[in-house]
């Protein structure tokens, strides 16, 4: 999983970094760009193990077409960093009709039923299947892609290049977002709207799931190749998005104000003595405030994260996110000692983070703390993007409310209701794969019947024994 970013328009390479940058919420790993050289029309690529602004750019120079990504290993070898090429895209390829270069967001669970070579990065993958078939078929782009959305099954949202000719395709459910819109200079695909909305570009579209765009000659053809029932993943609301931006015309910051007032609701009848209501940082803070809006609490910051530390979600290993957790927050002590406190969060996942913060309060003398969690259970591992592949992995799984209430020391917790969140984001056909233990791919429901038969082994359900 990662961000993706596509430019179709005159652009300068240091503007490019900039408009990546804005992706690295969802990748922080590795980072890298591709472009073309106006003069020459060949195509470059400059990958980073870092941030995007890290990237050794002419940031002066001009392209007609640019491709960037941001990483968040979920594929592959997740600690060694020795062999950058190998799992930082943008990834190239040479077909008999010129250079394939392709970025990619999302996760593909059937490759070992394509071919037996191994991958550092489904991506890899990907630009030489989507090579291969574009050989077969003469270089004719669409049938290609029909081609790949027919054997490939999984998560994808897809920026290429063929030479200088752009294309952009997403999976026929459209797990993963990808949205595009345009200014009188360019026109721009990303995973997320607040990249354009940076360009001042107010009318933004989602591409549809299963559609196929190419940019020919300052026009875009649009081919709808294929259609599967709409899965959107329900994790990009919660957590993963940037609250500014608009996924399937929905405003994530309303999504997470609504998740606070429909968890709100449920708390409401519970009567809970409670003094405050307090976000852990910074997820769950639109949440939060739709929780006090209910209860009619009000909202102290009583946890404030250090704003120079990434994301531990979105971290390589546990030992890194064991590391950082012990220095991601600080605490207003005058609102936790003695205090009722209604924690909230977006989610609990590992439990990791959780359960460090219930005792930092506890040992800040807080005399009471009751866990709301916008999310409901995570019990099931994902195999669609989103960095929890095994169950074994996840505090929800194969444990009751109470026995949670007691591994994070808490005098109360409470879920979200699947209901619930599909209220709160204004549609139902969502993937709640992790939630429900239903996948909505074929191949990946293979993998949850070989999961549970012990025929898989590790962390990557990849790895067949």
């Amino acid at each position: 999983m990662c961000g993706v970013l596509g430019i179709n328009g005159l652009v300068t390479l240091g503007q490019g970094k900039v408009l990546l940058q804005m992706l690295t919420h969802r990748g922080q790993d590795a980072s890298g760009i591709a472009w073309v050289e106006n003069k020459t029309s060949s195509i470059k690529v400059i990958k980073k193990d870092s941030y995007p602004d890290l990237l050794d750019l002419e940031e002066n120079r001009e392209t007609s077409l640019l491709l960037g990504s941001t990483r968040y290993p979920t594929f592959g070898t997740r600690t060694d960093s020795s062999n950058i090429e190998k799992y930082a895209q943008p990834f190239t390829i040479k077909t008999k009709y010129g250079i394939l270069v392709v970025v990619h967001n999302g996760n593909i669970t059937n490759i070992h039923c394509i071919t037996n070579k191994e991958y550092e990065s489904d991506t890899e993958f990907i630009v030489e299947f989507l090579g291969d078939l574009i050989n077969v078929h003469s270089g004719d782009l669409k049938t290609a892609v029909e081609n790949f959305m027919q054997k490939v099954d999984g998560s994808y949202s897809i920026i290429g290049a063929l030479n200088e000719l752009q294309f952009t395709f997403r999976d026929p459910r459209g797990i993963r977002p990808l949205v595009i819109g345009n200014n009188k200079d360019m026109t721009v695909i990303s995973s997320e709207s607040v990249v354009l909305q940076n360009l001042g570009i107010l009318e933004i579209h989602d591409i549809k799931p299963g559609e196929l765009l190419i940019f020919t000659n300052e026009e875009i053809t649009k081919c709808q190749i294929m259609t599967k029932d709409h899965a959107h993943c329900m994790f990009e609301y919660v957590y993963f998005a940037n609250p500014c931006s608009i996924l399937e015309n929905r405003l994530v910051y309303d999504v997470r104000l609504d998740l606070g007032k429909e968890l709100g609701y449920r708390i409401k009848d519970l009567n809970l003595d409670i003094d405050f209501v307090v976000p852990v940082p910074d997820t769950s803070r639109p949440a939060s405030q739709g929780l006090s809006e209910v209860l009619k609490i009000p909202v102290r910051e009583s946890i404030i994260k250090n704003r120079y530390l990434q994301r531990t979600f979105i971290m390589k290993s546990k030992k890194e996110r064991t590391k950082v957790a012990k220095s991601k927050y600080l605490y207003t002590t005058e609102y936790i000692k003695d205090k009722n406190i209604l924690l909230v969060d977006d989610s609990i996942v590992r439990g990791l983070t959780s359960q460090k913060i219930v005792k930092d309060l506890r040992n800040l003398g807080a005399k009471k703390v009751y866990f709301a969690v916008t999310c409901p259970a995570i019990r099931f591992a994902c195999y669609y993007g989103i960095d929890f592949p095994t169950d074994e992995e996840l505090i929800a799984s194969g444990h009751t409310i109470e026995e949670i209430k007691d591994v994070l020391d808490v005098d109360g917790v409470y879920y979200q209701s699947i209901d619930s969140l599909k209220t709160a984001i204004g549609f139902s056909d969502l993937c709640t794969a992790c939630l429900s233990g239903s996948y909505p791919t074929p191949y990946a429901q293979e993998i949850r019947i070989k999961y549970l038969n012990g025929e898989l082994k590790g962390r990557s359900h990849y790895e067949e024994v």
